[in-house]
């Protein structure tokens, strides 16, 4: 027997995800097997609720859930720890408009299978892309299969290089700004293991305080701020000037405290009481200070802000934290992408349009394409709760902007999809960063000095 439900939340497309599913549902009714669906979308943690009792009484042999959306794994990992069998993902593929990520689905599956790695509990995922044979197909391979093998594909880089990188990266101050929202288990982090092996102090800050400090920043102090940023953006005129005053307000507040107390980079809880309680969105603001090689990574994520800066502080050039947010299996690419917190000086065109949150509806965020070039990607990883670096080689390639927001079209190879699929399976963060250049071997020399060990694919 198995069980079946659908995840999603309601600040994305839900009339479009509810499509989709409704396409794979007539896929799961022609397949001969019993199976117990729990028919309600979950969108709260009442439908939660009713969900995990509605499956108690059910002895299910795996599970088939479909990512409609994004979500955070709380709820999944709560689910996976009470019933501990295996589940299956299905992830939604949506087209490259150049308009919002309608779903960001994919990024989901990638929360899930992280906090699923570092609780030893086994999933699987393929992404649907309006082709009913191939996920039938896959469906049955995952139900008629006996068991999961081992899903971790990283592979340990060794090195003798012994160059002396330490010096660039210590005394690091990081200011963690809030909270890691719930479920991001992957923005989670050991303060003494950073400190004693990352070289990293932390020092907390409070969301309310950066609020206050913003809240001082006067308007000639904005008003000059915007005048640079119209050399390099248009549409600002178009936005609602309270709301853009309050975002460039908040790249101020961030500024003072980085010289109060001596900050390096910024963990910044981004979401959602920056739209809910200040009444603007940190990604343009957060945008800025990347500029400045001040790593800002959203969502609390401390381990991504430190990633951000290791790549700032050896190459010395501004780095940015992503989403996997698509797979083209045709054309063999992947999409990095996030809100609109990109640096300029990543633009394809040295270019930015300014926009709103595509969720939230709230400024400042910037719009464009990355230029193309070779990239280093590279990641502080917890995954399956080892400390260890992540690293990759791949470019950027000359393509449109694939959705609103900061994106960039990246390729590894002639393996780039399935290097893809096997850094999700491995549980890895949903947040990885990258930074124009080679700077892989300086990367494994770091590694092999705070004798932390480094893997790629």
């Amino acid at each position: 027997m198995i069980g079946y439900l659908s995840l999603g939340r309601d600040t994305f497309d839900i009339k479009y995800a509810k499509q989709k599913i409704n396409i794979i549902s007539k896929v799961l009714t022609k397949l001969d097997y019993k199976i117990y669906e729990f028919e309600k979308l979950i969108l709260s943690q009442n439908d939660a609720d009713k969900a995990i009792k509605f499956f108690k009484n059910k002895e299910c042999e795996k599970y088939i859930v479909i990512q409609s959306t994004f979500t955070d794994a709380e709820f999944i990992l709560k689910f996976a720890l009470e019933f501990n069998k295996p589940i299956l993902f299905i992830s939604i593929k949506e087209p490259r408009s150049g308009k919002r990520l309608r779903l960001n689905s994919i990024c989901g599956v990638n929360l899930a299978l992280h906090a699923l790695g570092k609780n030893n509990k086994k999933g699987e995922f393929v992404i649907f892309n309006n082709n009913s044979r191939t996920i039938k197909e896959k469906i049955k391979d995952f139900v008629d299969r006996e068991s999961i093998g081992n899903l971790n594909y990283l592979k340990k880089v060794i090195t003798k290089n012994k160059k002396n990188i330490i010096p660039k990266i210590e005394k690091l101050n990081l200011g963690l700004v809030g909270e890691r929202p719930n479920g991001f288990y992957t923005c989670d982090y050991n303060e003494l293991e950073i400190k004693n092996r990352l070289k990293t102090n932390i020092k907390k800050i409070s969301l309310d305080k950066l609020f206050a400090e913003s809240k001082q920043i006067s308007r000639e102090e904005i008003n000059h701020t915007k005048n640079n940023i119209n050399n390099y953006t248009s549409g600002l005129e178009k936005l609602n000037s309270v709301e853009l005053n309050k975002s460039l307000s908040i790249f101020h507040g961030l500024q003072n405290i980085k010289k109060d107390k001596d900050i390096d980079s910024f963990a910044i809880r981004c979401w959602p009481e920056m739209f809910t309680k200040f009444g603007c969105a940190a990604c343009g603001p957060m945008a800025m200070l990347n500029e400045k090689k001040i790593s800002s990574a959203c969502e609390a994520d401390v381990l991504g802000s430190i990633s951000c800066r290791i790549l700032n502080q050896i190459n010395n050039k501004p780095s940015l934290l992503v989403d996997i947010v698509d797979l083209d299996y045709k054309k063999n690419n992947v999409v990095f992408w996030h809100c609109g917190l990109a640096p300029i000086s990543m633009s394809n065109k040295k270019k930015s349009k300014a926009i709103l949150h595509s969720n939230r509806k709230k400024p400042l965020l910037f719009d464009f394409a990355f230029k193309k070039g070779r990239i280093t990607i590279f990641r502080v990883s917890k995954s399956h709760n080892k400390l260890k670096f992540f690293i990759l080689k791949g470019k950027v390639l000359d393509e449109k902007n694939s959705f609103s927001g900061t994106s960039g079209v990246v390729s590894f190879g002639k393996s780039t999809t399935r290097m893809i699929e096997e850094f999700l399976l491995s549980g890895m963060e949903h947040h990885i960063a990258f930074t124009y250049g080679d700077i892989y071997e300086d990367l494994l020399s770091l590694g092999n000095q705070l004798k932390i060990p480094v893997y790629t694919l």
